[in-house]
């Protein structure tokens, strides 16, 4: 291939910085001589235009990248600088239509530089392709990706702080949110509304925030001026995250994560297809990673003792449906203890 002359034997190393400055530039670099002969030709003047180097040296400019409507204009401008020496085109940005080897047209940023060479001027030309923004769905996307990432460490940051001030349920909220959101992905959820369970597991309990620590690392059976002081954090949740305008029910998942099927639950008292599906996902994910997880106020169950727990009110207070999804995925070999807390593996964004 006849390019940009490499470096000769001896270190050059201006030589060498400029033929990897040329070769490696964005843009499409031409030489062109006097006689509107191309002498040079980098890469990405190859990919712009669909030429191999070797088809275009030693031909004339006009003939390979100029449309044939344009050609005369190219040729007078040309003679007109080596007539007079007026530079109308050189040292400026200017729009330009150029052609590609398949004969396309296409819009393009031209600039032009003139290097006297023996006196009989060599023409370098920087050619930049705008037809269309370069895969602006692809920038699009990235930039979504990023403030979904964004928005998630954020919560997966307010999900450790509630953790800081209840330290015996460090790393609650976050392997509810890995079960709840294995339990969704089995039910065939779309990877939005997985992201949405996720999520609003990961923050579930916020509303603890508002409950006394000493209530929180109370060790021994909780008195029932406890109990009903722990279930405000419901309520507490939901008026700290209904304001924010999430793209997934978040807010209703903290609210409603404590209701059973048959009314008894809590705060509301809601029955049935009342209960969002995302929140009965999550009031399974939460009792069987409580049950099998130290408390203070008791030892750890085993999983088949939690399980066996969640079966036992099937209809009654947990969603049948999730019952068996949940028992499914541990008879998969699914592991809450083996979970990577901080992988969002599940999430398709990510």
């Amino acid at each position: 291939m006849e390019q940009f002359a490499p470096p000769n034997q001896k270190k050059d190393t201006p030589s060498e910085w400029l033929y990897a400055l040329v070769e490696s530039a964005l843009d499409g670099i031409i030489t062109m001589d006097c006689s509107g002969r191309i002498i040079a030709f980098n890469p990405a003047a190859e990919k712009i235009f669909g030429y191999h180097s070797d088809e275009v040296i030693g031909r004339l400019v006009s003939e390979t990248l100029i449309p044939h409507s344009l050609q005369k204009v190219h040729a007078n401008g040309l003679a007109h600088f080596l007539a007079t020496g007026r530079k109308e085109m050189i040292g400026r940005r200017v729009e330009v239509t150029a052609m590609r080897a398949d004969q396309s047209v296409f819009a393009a940023e031209l600039s032009v530089i003139s290097v006297n060479s023996r006196n009989k001027p060599v023409f370098i030309a920087y050619l930049r392709d705008i037809s269309a923004p370069e895969h602006p769905e692809n920038e699009n996307l990235q930039y979504a990706i990023n403030i979904k990432k964004t928005l998630m460490q954020s919560i997966l940051a307010v999900s450790r702080i509630i953790e800081i001030r209840d330290p015996y349920t460090a790393g609650h909220q976050r392997r509810v949110a890995h079960l709840a959101a294995a339990m969704a992905k089995a039910l065939n959820f779309s990877h939005e509304r997985i992201d949405g369970v996720f999520l609003g597991a990961l923050i579930h309990d916020i509303g603890k925030i508002a409950v006394p620590t000493e209530i929180l690392a109370r060790p021994g059976k909780l008195l029932d001026e406890d109990i009903n002081y722990l279930q405000i954090h419901c309520r507490k949740g939901h008026e700290i995250l209904e304001p924010v305008n999430f793209p997934w029910p978040v807010a209703e998942i903290a609210l409603q994560h404590h209701e059973h099927m048959d009314g008894s639950g809590y705060p509301q008292g809601l029955r049935d297809e009342e209960i969002l599906l995302e929140s009965r996902i999550v009031c399974v994910a939460d009792v069987v990673e409580s049950l099998t997880a130290h408390r203070p106020y008791r030892p750890a169950y085993s999983l088949e003792e939690a399980l066996s727990s969640i079966r036992t009110m099937t209809g009654e207070w947990y969603d049948r449906q999730i019952v068996t999804v949940c028992n499914d995925l541990f008879k998969k070999g699914y592991s809450i203890d083996a979970i990577d807390m901080d992988e969002l593996a599940w999430l398709s964004s990510l």
